[in-house]
């Protein structure tokens, strides 16, 4: 179980602030601080100019990857917090990291929690306004995906113990001289509350809720085409950055200072009833992050894919009749064609189950290079 003390004093912090309301309810006009402006100043990779020219999956479009943008409010991340860090919640909810790099105590994953005990941060999860900030950086149509892989926040709490404290670099050329090792290397020897890896959801946004100005490091770190590791600038207070994270391998690398890093993930996928999303099981499932609890995390799944499959379905029935009222008659390669499309999402939504198919993790295509893909 995690350490409660620095929760409590994230609490007492959050609570001390003038005004703060624990009741508050989330309002776009007042917790959404974006400015369309941002459009156009933020600075957007493509996965061409990230050297990536081969995926593991399709992509579902050429995004790549965002610089911070200025998103939520400080009441809003307060109140995200304030949520989160409840002993309650830590106890229900929290779970000690597995697939962390140098792991510490002060280290843990909250997940799941959003859909029945927090309700200003479902709100957040589940507004169109956010969801049409990201599409539009994306390309094309996103939509929040399953509880259990939207509101789940990465915490990585600074020691208050001074002998673990002695373990962190003391002096600007210790820092820098560890940033430039770490830098230096493939991303498996980067401090992180989760090691590199490629994720189980089309896209993630990813909003900082604590990183102290005077931290260094903590940034959302991917791996170019050419196996270089690229720090995305550090993100200010309710900024996001976001990433095709499916195709792009990245890690959340901790500070190399002794400070707090508290992200805020929300998973995105292709919306709409005339496709089907790519999430998987792969690096989500319970047996290999142990982020949500077992039965609500197959519970998540199993209703948002079948509901996608459900509205995917009654998409394809009326096309088929559409078009014979069209007088385009009947396109049966095409159809037959889908079918073996949705009998492929069918199987991927059980056979990376644990009582079909539990493997080692990580799968061998995390290890293997970009250019080494099949």
């Amino acid at each position: 179980m995690p350490d409660h003390t620095n929760t409590y004093i994230h609490i007492y912090l959050i609570t001390s602030t003038p005004g703060f309301d624990p009741t508050v309810t989330f309002d776009p006009s007042k917790h959404i601080i974006f400015d369309p402006k941002s459009y156009d100043t933020t600075k957007t990779f493509t996965l061409s100019e990230l050297d990536i020219n081969k995926t593991h999956v399709p992509r579902v479009s050429d995004f790549g990857a965002a610089y911070p943008f200025p998103l939520l409010s400080e009441e809003a991340v307060n109140m995200i917090i304030y949520e989160a860090m409840q002993s309650h919640i830590i106890d229900k909810y929290a779970r000690l990291p597995n697939l962390a790099t140098n792991a510490t105590r002060l280290d843990f994953h909250i997940g799941g929690h959003a859909a029945e005990d927090a309700p200003f941060t479902k709100a957040v999860v589940h507004s169109p306004e956010v969801a049409e900030i990201v599409s539009t950086f994306f390309g094309t149509p996103l939509e929040p995906i399953y509880n259990s892989e939207t509101a789940h926040l990465n915490v990585s709490l600074a020691t208050m113990d001074n002998e673990e404290s002695k373990a962190y670099p003391q002096s600007e050329s210790e820092i820098k001289e560890m940033l430039a090792k770490q830098d230096a290397g493939d991303g498996d020897e980067i401090p992180s509350s989760l090691g590199l890896h490629y994720d189980s959801t089309a896209v993630a946004l990813v909003v900082m809720m604590d990183l102290p100005d005077e931290a260094v490091g903590g940034q959302t770190t991917i791996l170019t085409g050419n196996e270089k590791t690229v720090r995305v600038p550090e993100p200010k207070l309710g900024y996001a950055t976001m990433i095709q994270g499916r195709v792009l391998k990245h890690l959340a690398s901790k500070p190399v200072t002794n400070h707090n890093r508290i992200t805020f993930v929300n998973g995105y996928a292709a919306a709409g009833a005339d496709k089907l999303d790519n999430t998987a099981l792969t690096s989500t499932k319970p047996s290999v992050l142990p982020r949500a609890r077992f039965d609500l995390f197959y519970r998540d799944w199993v209703d948002y894919k079948f509901r996608r499959l459900e509205a995917h379905l009654k998409y394809v029935r009326e096309r088929v009749v559409q078009d014979y009222e069209a007088g385009k008659g009947f396109n049966q390669e095409a159809f037959v064609g889908k079918c073996m499309e949705i009998e492929e999402y069918f199987r991927k939504c059980y056979d990376e189950m644990e009582c079909v198919n539990n493997p080692p993790y990580p799968p061998p295509h995390f290890k293997m290079p970009y250019e080494d893909l099949p």
